[in-house]
């Protein structure tokens, strides 16, 4: 997997004055000499082996399945200009068949028989590969991973498969305004290595005169893959003397060819890169403004953290800045900022991204000239140790606290890290702060300068003289003026002020005693259409932490498109609006968001000390106030939002789609766009009243709460609502219920090139035993279609089988995109493809299947890491209803029951049962626009979602 960095600011935690402080990052807990988070209770240890290669292991009691990752410090950066993205060709050729197992389709057969999952990727200067296994299965599993890094195959005969890949993934990203933008900015760069093509295709990794791609790659492999530049992270339930064991075992076999980690040393000449406004022509309708310096590798000053300290001044929101300055003006809808120190190797990137209204487009030079002005104002007065103190105070919180996530990304994490990071403090260097350093601040600031800046200009409108090589996009490159450089030290465009106070940040973290032995939810309140109900958390109760949904749902969305649009700008506005609020609130380790389903739902996040608080700011800012202006903008980026689906990559469109089908409130694209021209401001003001008065209100409070709380949520729900507001009857959606002989068929024209296509047979029987049985035969079809129609066929870069549940209907479906078939032949490969398979699937020994089975309940049974994977079985019966709350715990004793007969069965009664319920999604690509769509047995053309829904039954 190519993976893709961050060019934008979306990393960057905005931040804000605090007036107390906490306890810093807790440097003495420790274990094995590991720096970590006083809530975490695993027990680590670090080792170096002979070889040079470095280990982190980690001893969890707790999980259910085990991962290891290893990552390689050498990456795109290296590769020979002569086969541009071999070292990433290099990652998906070691997946292929090594000495000891070679079989090439065995790795993933026996990650998929033991519950595992796997995966890769290569980045400029690292290779980082990582699994995930069920923990009677680690040693095999070592065996057979750390085997890549001794005696890979790397067979010559899948020299061409594997390049088809790495070309599918290409063709995936070309239209992808990202990886466009990364290419050009990188062009600019002259002869540094960063200047190349990085993923690779067929035309840079072919075979050439001077260049031979095989004798390359392996050339490649012997001199970079050494183990004293490569990192492994282990997680298992075993304690820390038997992962060394495991860990001396299976790696210390690796060669050692003592070779210095590759490192870029190619200075950029800032006289051709700097002083540039690069127009570009996005294939998605937006439009941004990018300011963009080239800064100096700075990732070793982790400890002082300059590039934390000068992104939260920059990105924040607070009454003065320049973003809220900017947004109170009318000129933007966003601005974020954000720094990757390693982003071109020895260079970095410090970028403030803009998303602009159209009265921004017309003043573009001014808001270049205030963001520049504010950065001035940063350098004069901004490097305070008062800053510090706050971002000192945020981070040791979060740390102090620290959650768990999965272990797949856990080892992944840290094997990357360790990369950059001494051992002992890969944990905690996200989140350690150890004194102010102004020096260190200002070297930072000295390089914000115009020789070291690039502005982009990004639209539909934009000048353009070329074209993009490999991607696709039109651009032109001019020179900034000397006028324009000196109009940014003239009398400022707008009075700017530096952050203010942080009143958000928690002070006590006390742990409030609740009654939890019912063990599920318990309705705390009911009166007057708002009904709350409240749980404590079972397996984090020491943390001081909670999630609050406040739902008021409304029968409005399904009376009309219009509301389904109203909701939608409601919910653009108030995160817009409240945007301050929101970053104060990250900043203080909580989170605030509103989203629309049937109405609106308010949601809050984190420590539980001041949301009371975060939750009356953000109710006093539900009903938002408009001006005709913003109210327009908002329905212009609505509009271009639902236009812009269609630019993502055609398999990620699959879903949507079909929702839109089985909903019966889905309605076209095209339509929603249509309505949406029609809409008003009166119009919106009227809805947001009668929303208001006309619901019921449905909250969910998990975690440190008592009764004390709840009385203030509701308190503060109440006050919003109008005195004569009338309580309706709770309003979900239906599903459309699946019947005999009955086929949908949705066909669209995409206005990118490949082909997508989602082929899903639905079981006639709506119950949790079929669910169980199509959880269970996943565990086998997902990998045998990946292996056959993607490793061995390479008909896509994105393939799989996958079920989809309609309600209480389960359906099995194949799904894939891909550069080289039309829809008609693609679908005929599928329609053969499901013959084929049911031959694999009736010769699965009894052994294997309960491999599978056993994986599935494994999974299922899995304890939740953090609160959030604790809440989401319960919050999924919430809205749907089941007040039981045991819809988990009915599939897991279905899955029990689930014989090898039933997951045969299962298949024969979708794939291969002839009237079985049918739903086909079929995206052509504008490669493909010539060929026909594939029409199906007793099939139902949809022309009109509106239509569908009216003449098809509905649960």
């Amino acid at each position: 997997m190519f993976k893709p960095s961050i060019i934008t600011a979306a990393l960057a935690v905005t931040l804000s004055l605090v007036g107390c402080t906490t306890t810093p990052v807790e440097t003495t807990h420790q274990s094995g000499g590991v720096i970590i988070s006083p809530a975490d209770a695993r027990e680590y240890a670090t080792m170096q082996l002979d070889n040079g290669i470095t280990v982190m292991l980690v001893s969890d009691p707790s999980v259910d399945k085990s991962a290891a990752a290893l990552s390689v410090g050498v990456g795109l950066l290296h590769d020979p200009m002569t086969q541009q993205g071999m070292a990433h060709y290099l990652e998906h050729m070691l997946f292929m068949g090594t000495e000891k197992y070679p079989e090439p389709s065995g790795y993933s057969e026996f990650m998929s028989q033991n519950g595992g999952s796997s995966n890769a990727y290569t980045w400029l200067d690292i290779t980082n590969y990582m699994f995930e296994i069920n923990n009677e299965a680690f040693d095999q599993a070592l065996d057979r991973f750390s085997d890549f890094f001794k005696t890979p195959k790397l067979y010559p005969e899948y020299t061409d498969k594997e390049k088809n890949a790495v070309n599918a993934e290409w063709s995936m990203r070309r239209e992808m305004d990202f990886f466009g933008m990364f290419k050009l900015n990188r062009s600019m760069m002259g002869s540094h290595p960063a200047n190349r093509f990085l993923i690779g295709n067929l035309e840079t990794l072919s075979d050439k005169e001077e260049s031979k791609l095989h004798p390359e790659t392996v050339a490649f492999y012997n001199q970079f893959y050494s183990g004293n530049i490569m990192k492994v992270a282990l997680v298992s339930q075993l304690p820390i003397e038997q992962m060394k064991q495991l860990a001396e075992k299976h790696f210390s076999a690796i060669a050692n060819k003592n070779i210095e980690k590759p490192n870029v040393t190619a200075t950029i000449d800032f006289a051709e890169l700097g002083r540039k406004r690069i127009h570009y022509v996005p294939n998605q309708d937006v439009k941004q403004l990018i300011i963009d310096f080239t800064i100096e590798n700075n990732v070793d000053d982790y400890r002082t953290k300059p590039n934390r300290f000068i992104s939260y001044l920059l990105g924040s929101e607070m009454p003065g800045t320049a973003a809220y300055e900017l947004k109170k003006a009318g000129l933007i809808s966003s601005l974020s900022a954000g720094v990757s120190p390693d982003m071109y190797g020895n260079y970095g990137q410090l970028s403030v991204q803009i998303d602009l209204t159209d009265a921004g487009m017309q003043q573009r030079e001014k808001i270049v000239a205030v963001v520049m002005n504010y950065i001035d104002l940063i350098k004069q007065q901004g490097v305070d140790e008062k800053y510090f103190d706050e971002i000192k105070t945020s981070l040791a919180n979060q740390f102090r606290f620290l959650e768990k996530g999965n272990s797949f990304g856990y080892v992944s994490n840290l094997a990357d890290e360790l990369q950059s990071y001494d051992a002992n403090e890969v944990i905690a260097a996200p989140y350690l702060y150890q004194k102010f350093d102004a020096s260190s601040i200002n070297k930072v600031l000295d390089q914000l300068t115009p020789e070291r800046l690039r502005i982009w200009y990004i639209s539909k409108q934009e000048p353009h003289n070329q074209s993009m090589h490999f991607y696709d996009g039109k651009y032109q490159i001019d020179s900034i003026s000397e006028e324009e450089v000196a109009s940014w030290s003239q009398p400022k465009q707008m009075a700017l002020n530096l952050p203010q106070v942080n009143t958000l940040l928690p002070k006590s973290f006390d742990i409030k005693q609740q009654d939890n032995s019912s063990g599920k939810p318990q309705v705390v309140y009911d009166e007057q259409g708002i009904k709350v109900w409240k749980m404590a958390s079972s397996a984090f109760k020491e943390q001081p932490k909670g999630l609050l949904k406040a739902y008021i749902n409304t029968p409005q969305i399904k009376q009309s498109v219009d509301a389904q649009i109203y909701l939608a700008i409601w919910t653009d506005l108030f995160n817009l609006q409240q945007s301050a609020l929101l970053t104060e609130a990250q900043t203080a380790g909580m989170n605030l968001s509103l989203a629309n389903y049937s109405g609106l739902e308010l949601s809050l996040g984190g420590f539980t000390d001041k949301q009371s608080e975060l939750l009356k700011k953000g109710l006093q800012g539900l009903k938002v106030t408009v001006d005709k202006q913003s109210f327009n903008a908002a329905v212009d980026r609505y509009m271009r939002d639902i236009a812009n689906k269609s630019q993502q990559f055609p398999v990620r469109q699959l879903g949507g789609f079909m929702s839109s089908v089985v909903s019966e409130v889905g309605v076209e694209d095209e339509v929603l766009i249509a309505e949406a021209k029609k809409v008003s401001l009166d119009g919106f003001n009227q809805f947001m009243q009668q929303t208001l008065s006309n619901n019921v209100v449905r909250m969910f409070a998990f975690g440190n709460y008592d009764d004390q709380d709840v009385n203030s949520f509701v308190k503060q729900i109440r006050s919003v609502l109008p005195k004569n507001r009338t309580v309706s009857e709770y309003t979900r959606s239906k599903q459309w219920k699946p019947s005999l002989k009955q086929s949908l068929v949705l066909q669209k024209d995409l206005p990118v090139a490949d082909v997508a296509i989602l082929d899903a047979h639905i079981h006639p029987d709506p119950s949790v035993k079929q669910q169980a049985r199509a959880r269970v035969l996943m565990g086998h079809i997902r990998t045998a279609t990946f292996e056959k129609l993607r490793t061995e066929e390479q008909l896509g870069y994105a393939v799989g089988a996958t079920t989809r549940s309609i309600d209480d209907y389960t359906g099995l479906a194949f799904l894939i995109q891909t550069p080289v078939k039309n829809v008609v032949d693609m679908q005929k490969r599928f329609d053969d493809y499901k013959i084929e398979y049911a031959q694999k699937l009736a010769q699965l020994t009894d052994e294997e299947f309960e491999q599978l089975k056993t994986s599935t309940l494994v999974e299922l049974k899995e304890a939740p890491k953090n609160l959030s994977e604790e809440v989401s079985p319960m919050l999924n019966d919430w809205y749907n209803q089941k007040w039981d709350f045991n819809t988990r715990e009915i599939l897991i004793a279905e899955v029990e029951k689930v014989s090898k007969a039933d997951i045969q069965a299962f298949y024969n009664e979708t794939m291969l049962n002839a009237d079985a319920a049918r739903l086909s999604i079929q995206l052509r690509g504008q490669k493909f626009q010539n060929d026909k769509f594939a029409d199906l047995p007793m099939q139902t053309l949809i022309k009109d979602l509106d239509e569908l829904h009216k003449n098809i039954s509905f649960q």
